[in-house]
């Protein structure tokens, strides 16, 4: 059953560190880690590429990209929490809409800013970035957004989170430095052997992920692996 939040949303000018460790909490840190160390290798693998090191020439480069692919990572797990609230009053009521210490109002000031930022800025970095970032938002809006929400498939779910996670980002991101680089766009093997282990590594991600989620789904009407085998039976067959 869905409980009733009973803490007041923080205000950033009355508490600013509590806010602010709500705003990280909404974020989602893991991803925003997650996130950064795939950005910053794929500036690396790109640097080596062209045979170049770090400098303050090209560590501009790294910045540009970084923050909007951060905004936009906020944005993607914030539409999330919004849609969410209620089933993550179940499965992570520690998340802040959940908790209460944002209100949805705050949320979707979160939410519309990061998106509209992530947009902007991407697209000063050129083409590709922007390619990039775009196409993650809408993928993530599919995501969690009705009508569509296709996280209530479980194919389609994995689907939306193998396919940012391990290509988009993976492959957009890269040519976007390649670019800035060298002002051409190619691939190297590096990042195609990249690519693909990230994308094992996110279809995992993406099987794993529900599985402490079972009582919310299944009150809302989720559908996930977990639900569709059983959780016992699911974690029997992960282990083989």
């Amino acid at each position: 059953m869905s409980q009733t939040s009973i803490n007041s949303p923080r205000i950033f000018w009355k508490t600013p560190l509590a806010w602010l460790s709500s705003l990280w909490e909404f974020s989602r840190p893991h991803t925003i880690v997650g996130t950064s160390l795939s950005v910053l290798a794929l500036y690396l693998i790109a640097l080596a590429t062209v045979d170049s090191t770090v400098n303050l020439e090209n560590i501009q480069y790294l910045l540009i990209a970084l923050f909007p692919c951060l905004c936009g990572n906020v944005y993607i797990v914030g539409l999330n929490q919004l849609e969410d609230q209620e089933i993550d009053k179940i499965n992570k009521p520690y998340l802040p809409l959940a908790s209460g210490y944002f209100s949805q109002i705050q949320g979707r000031y979160i939410v519309s800013i990061t998106g509209l930022l992530a947009i902007i800025t991407s697209w000063l970095g050129g083409s590709w970035l922007g390619i990039t970032v775009v196409l993650s938002l809408l993928i993530g809006t599919a995501y969690s957004l009705p009508p569509i929400r296709l996280k209530r498939f479980p194919l389609l779910a994995a689907f939306c989170i193998f396919t940012v996670r391990g290509v988009v980002v993976n492959l957009g991101v890269f040519l976007y430095f390649i670019h800035s680089f060298t002002s051409t766009s190619f691939l190297v093997p590096e990042v195609l052997i990249l690519t693909a282990f990230v994308v094992i590594f996110t279809v995992a991600i993406a099987i794993f992920k529900d599985v402490p989620d079972l009582e919310g789904d299944q009150e809302y009407n989720i559908t996930t692996f977990t639900i569709l085998i059983g959780k016992k039976q699911y974690l029997k067959f992960l282990v083989v």
